[in-house]
C-alpha cells in the first residue's frame, strides 16, 4: 500500500512540473517557484526510494539549473524591493540578467523534456517505504550535516549543500508522517523545515554577494560603482552575522539529534 502511495506522489509532482511550465507566463516568480518545489520533492522521493539514479533526464536537469539561476535573480530583486534598497543601476543589471536567462530557457526548453520525464515516472523502480528506511535516509543526511558543521571553517557553499540535505530530509519526513512511516506527533519535520529556511536565507545572502560582485566587475560609472561597493560592505556584514548564528544552530541540531 505504501509503495502505491509513493507512486501516486511521484506522478503528482511530475504533473505539477508539467502544469508549472505549461502556463502562458512561466517566468512569473510564483510559477518558477512551484516548478522548482515540485522538482525538489520529486528528487527527494527518488533519492529515498528510487533504484535508478537516471530517472531524471539530463535535459531536465539542464532546465532545472537555468530555472535556479533565474530564481536567484528574482529573489534578490524582490528582497531589494521589500528592504527598500534603491540601487537603480544594479537593479537594471539584474533585470537584464533575468531577461537573458528567460531567453536561455526558451532556447533549451522543449515540451518533450517534460513528457520524457513523465514517461519515466509512470512506473519507476521503487523500494518499499518503511519507517526503518525513512530513519536510515534521515540518519544519512544528519551524518553529512555533521561532517560539514564541525569543520573548523565551513565554506559558504558547504552550507548550501546542508540546505539540500535538510530539504530532502524534510520532504521525505513530511511525506512519511502523512503515510504512516513516522509518528503523527513527531516534531522533526517542523525542525527540519525551520533550519532549511534559515539555510535558505543565508544562501540568498551568499548569492546576492556573488551577483553583486559580477555587477561590480562590469560597472564603469563611478557613482554607481561607489554605491554598489557600500552595499557590498553592508551585505557582507549581514552574511557573516547570519553565518555565525546559523552554524551555532546547525551544530546544536547535529549534537542533539
Amino acid at each position: 500500500m505504501h509503495r502505491k502511495k509513493a507512486y501516486r506522489s511521484i506522478r503528482k509532482h511530475g504533473a505539477g512540473i508539467r502544469q508549472s511550465v505549461s502556463v502562458s507566463a512561466f517566468f512569473d516568480e510564483d510559477d518558477v517557484h512551484h516548478f522548482r518545489t515540485h522538482a525538489k520533492k520529486l528528487r527527494a522521493l527518488l533519492r529515498w526510494l528510487g533504484k535508478d539514479e537516471r530517472t531524471l533526464p539530463p535535459s531536465f536537469k539542464e532546465i532545472y539549473r537555468i530555472s535556479g539561476q533565474l530564481r536567484d535573480v528574482q529573489v534578490l530583486l524582490k528582497s531589494m524591493e521589500d528592504r527598500r534598497e534603491d540601487y537603480p543601476a544594479f537593479a537594471a543589471w539584474l533585470r537584464e540578467n533575468a531577461s537573458r536567462l528567460q531567453q536561455l530557457w526558451d532556447d533549451k526548453y522543449d515540451p518533450a523534456v517534460v513528457r520524457r520525464l513523465e514517461r519515466r515516472l509512470r512506473e519507476p523502480k521503487l523500494k518499499k517505504p518503511t519507517a526503518g528506511r525513512l530513519q536510515s535516509f534521515f540518519n544519512q543526511r544528519v551524518g553529512k550535516i555533521e561532517s560539514i558543521v564541525f569543520l573548523p571553517a565551513p565554506a559558504d557553499e558547504d552550507l548550501h549543500d546542508i540546505r539540500k540535505e535538510l530539504k530532502d530530509a524534510y520532504f521525505v519526513y513530511a511525506w512519511g508522517q502523512k503515510n504512516d512511516c513516522a509518528g503523527g506527533n513527531d516534531q522533526m519535520p517542523a525542525i527540519l523545515q525551520q533550519l532549511g529556511e534559515r539555510c535558505g536565507e543565508f544562501n540568498d545572502r551568499r548569492i546576492a554577494l556573488v551577483l553583486l560582485a559580477a555587477y561590480l566587475q562590469q560597472e564603469q560609472e563611478p557613482d554607481a560603482h561607489k554605491a554598489a561597493e557600500a552595499l557590498r560592505e553592508h551585505w557582507e556584514e549581514e552574511r557573516l552575522s547570519c553565518k555565525r548564528a546559523l552554524l551555532k544552530d546547525l551544530r546544536a541540531f547535529a549534537e542533539n539529534t
